[in-house]
């Protein structure tokens, strides 16, 4: 039977709530060495593209249990503010338990609702999360606000879309979650006023970095 739209978020967030404790070691733990370093040189590979300095506002997007946060703050320091923003509360509580910083802000909320300020944020990040946007078009729509003119959107995973949507389709509580195909995805940055800087869509890893017109 079909599944409205409201059942489809529903058993999303139920997912991911249920997950939330062992999503790092689902995903990121290399059970070879006991350590979540998994994506070691991924994550290293990803940092290369974002262009995060000293004092920036940075707002991690379906941050989950915050496996970005080490990450970013290394490169913000004490003078950045770091955004963690999920809709799965569960997912929030776990991230604040694992992660500490006076600079940190722990937000419930879904993308298209993120209570910040226009034009508050240098760079919004959405890791591994751009699929599970229940609204990807309202969602764009808040978060270029979010953003200033001339800031960075970015959306990342460690698969390729077609690996990840592959991924999606085998798990029933995401298999309606889709990575828009590369036009798809190009043209809903442009209307949300994003120009692309680049676009990596390739076996084990995928990143877009995308600037916000000083125009939008």
């Amino acid at each position: 039977m079909k599944m409205t739209p409201d059942e489809i978020y529903r058993r999303r967030k139920e997912f991911f709530n249920e997950h939330a404790a062992q999503w790092r070691d689902m995903w990121y733990k290399d059970h070879s060495t006991g350590r979540c370093d998994k994506h070691e040189k991924d994550f290293e590979r990803l940092f290369s593209l974002l262009p995060l300095g000293p004092g920036d506002c940075v707002l991690d997007v379906g941050c989950g249990t915050g496996v970005l946060v080490p990450f970013i703050l290394e490169r913000i320091n004490a003078s950045g503010i770091l955004y963690e923003l999920d809709f799965a509360e569960k997912m929030i509580e776990t991230n604040r338990g694992l992660n500490e910083g006076d600079n940190i802000r722990f937000i419930v909320a879904d993308a298209e609702n993120a209570p910040l300020d226009e034009a508050s944020c240098d760079v919004v990040v959405c890791f591994s999360c751009f699929p599970h946007l229940h609204n990807k078009e309202k969602a764009m729509k808040t978060l270029c606000r979010i953003l200033k003119p001339g800031g960075v959107f970015v959306v990342s995973h460690f698969d390729s879309s077609e690996g990840i949507n592959k991924h999606h389709g085998s798990c029933h509580a995401v298999m309606h979650d889709h990575l828009p195909g590369e036009a798809a995805m190009r043209l809903l940055l442009e209307r949300a006023g994003l120009a692309i800087d680049t676009f990596i869509d390739e076996p084990g890893f995928y990143c877009i970095v995308a600037r916000k017109q000083a125009s939008s």
